[in-house]
């Protein structure tokens, strides 16, 4: 985002006074990527103002407001436990908890609209929401979708609580409530295989809506309407696996990216090369991006994507389990 841009925003935060300030909006879907090191930016500057390192290389890794701060944070996966750190700082977790089972798709919102972050686990297209972050059974259980959707979480009409967008290549069918049944509107917007954050991007939104990201640009839309970008700036590196959430309180939502320090293996001596695997495995058989990813890491220097992991040929493997 450009300085003029974001000066104009800062002008409208600084009318409202941090008491008045939205809760922090959830991001939904697991950040991807791979790296224990954290670069946040508040203002889009161009350079971030927060960095910490926080779990494992290749932890799933998710944004939300676990306390009801207001401000965003990390938490971790592994399996079915979630690690939950409540300060963008390095550290250990504040709180630990089960939920779901290992194999599960896990979402995360502020599904009843009171300021506090929790999962929902996906099953196909069966959604089973919990509105504590604590151990337990499902809250509330709705059918939305098909099995095969992306699905994007956001407060679309800036009402209550967080709800689905299901995302089919440029075409998106918004959901404004937790039950079965039809969208409430549809849009396009960008291409197929854009990578899309979701995120408050100014105060006039009543809501979330989406930006498209195409290397280090961002593409930034108002409305969840059909148009081009309202707004378009450059952060962090091509390479980076980038996120959205609101990291000071202010009821705004900026970038962040995960960056992975540790060098790409070198592959040994032809002789000590894996075999190869065949084109044997689909992305539903792993139980997340991250270990999708750790597979396509292990046999794309010897043999390419010889399961056919990477879509859009961006070395993402299996993005749509995010």
């Amino acid at each position: 985002m450009n300085i003029t841009t974001r000066a104009a925003l800062c002008a409208a935060a600084a009318t409202l006074s941090l008491a008045a300030a939205a809760p922090a909006l959830a991001q939904g879907s697991p950040l991807g990527g791979t790296g224990s090191d954290y670069y946040l930016n508040d203002s889009n500057t161009g350079t971030a103002n927060i960095q910490f390192s926080y779990g494992e290389r290749y932890d799933d890794a998710y944004v939300g407001d676990w306390d009801g701060n207001g401000t965003d944070t990390l938490m971790l996966r592994r399996d079915n436990t979630f690690l939950v750190r409540n300060s963008n700082s390095t550290g250990s977790a504040d709180a630990q908890f089960v939920y779901g089972d290992p194999g599960d798709g896990v979402l995360v919102g502020d599904w009843d609209g009171n300021g506090t972050d929790t999962l929902a686990v996906r099953r196909g297209n069966t959604f089973l929401v919990k509105n504590t972050v604590t151990t337990g059974t499902a809250d509330v259980q709705f059918v939305y979708g098909d099995p095969g959707d992306t699905v994007l979480v956001g407060n679309w009409d800036g009402q209550g609580g967080d709800s689905l967008i299901v995302r089919r290549a440029g075409h998106y069918f918004v959901k404004n409530d937790l039950t079965t049944g039809v969208a409430s509107s549809d849009f396009y917007f960008g291409d197929p295989y854009d990578a899309v954050l979701t995120g408050r991007w100014s105060l006039d939104q009543p809501g979330d809506t989406l930006a498209v990201r195409r290397g280090n640009s961002y593409y930034l839309r108002g409305s969840l309407t059909s148009g081009p970008a309202d707004v378009v700036f450059g952060y962090g590196n091509p390479s980076d696996t980038a996120f959205a959430g609101d990291w000071n309180g202010d009821g705004v939502d900026s970038l962040g990216v995960r960056r992975d320090r540790t060098p790409a293996p070198v592959p040994p001596p032809v002789g000590n090369q894996p075999p190869n695997p065949g084109d044997d495995k689909d992305c539903v058989d792993f139980p997340s991006q991250a270990a999708a990813q750790a597979y396509f890491d292990m046999y794309y220097p010897y043999y390419g994507d010889v399961a056919r992991l990477d879509g859009n040929g961006d070395l993402q493997a299996c993005e749509s389990l995010r």
